[in-house]
């Protein structure tokens, strides 16, 4: 009986992670097509700067909306359970991906200036 219920408990801490990334994405899709959706125009003039979304893994998407919300990469690392170098990993290649040095390069290029 111990294993059955160390199993259940794991199904539903698994299950209750999943339906928090899920609403991550619900709350965050408005900011999600901002960073993805260029319009034609600045694709045909600067391709450079697009960000090219099939490139970026789920985890790196989910890292790039926090960066342009501004959180600083420990409270990035507390929200999805991650550990701070793991996030500063992935910004790396969230950089890398995108073109740009660095995080206030990143930020100035895909916020949506108001």
């Amino acid at each position: 009986w111990l294993t059955f219920t160390v199993m259940n408990a794991a199904f539903y801490a698994i299950t209750i992670i999943e339906i928090d990334r899920h609403l991550y994405f619900l709350e965050n899709k408005t900011k999600m097509y901002e960073v993805f959706a260029m319009s034609k125009e600045q694709a045909i003039n600067s391709a450079e700067t697009k960000i090219i979304y099939e490139n970026l893994t789920r985890r790196e998407i989910e890292i790039t909306l926090s960066i342009l919300s501004n959180l600083s990469y420990k409270q990035i690392a507390k929200d999805l359970f991650i550990a701070e170098s793991t996030v500063s990993k992935h910004a790396s290649n969230i950089y890398k991906k995108t073109g740009v040095k660095n995080r206030r390069q990143f930020i100035s290029r895909y916020r949506k200036k108001a």
